[in-house]
């Protein structure tokens, strides 16, 4: 914890990886890139595309959704997104641009 204002620090973009990474190889066994193993726990998933139009839809962990991790030793908390980038064409988009 930040000791400064008490509050969790957030995690960098390695720490992201590393727990993306460890996600994506075995999701009952994320451990936390500064605690360790057996601090992980997996809150929610949610429908990544509902994130982006504002609105937060459970989901379930299959196709396109955000897993929300939160280690109980440093407090913090992390959304994975794990959508495919499938559904909305994104390359419509940019070649529209």
């Amino acid at each position: 914890m930040d000791e400064q204002d008490g509050s969790a620090r957030e995690f960098d973009m390695s720490e992201g990886l590393a727990l993306a990474v460890s996600y994506l190889e075995d999701p009952s066994d994320v451990p936390c890139p500064t605690c360790g193993p057996g601090q992980m726990e997996v809150v929610c998933y949610l429908d990544a595309h509902a994130i982006e139009s504002g609105d937060v839809t459970p989901a379930a962990p299959e196709g396109d959704y955000t897993v929300v991790l939160y280690c109980h030793k440093c407090g913090r908390a992390a959304a994975l997104d794990l959508s495919r980038g499938g559904g909305h064409d994104r390359a419509e988009d940019r070649e529209a641009a």
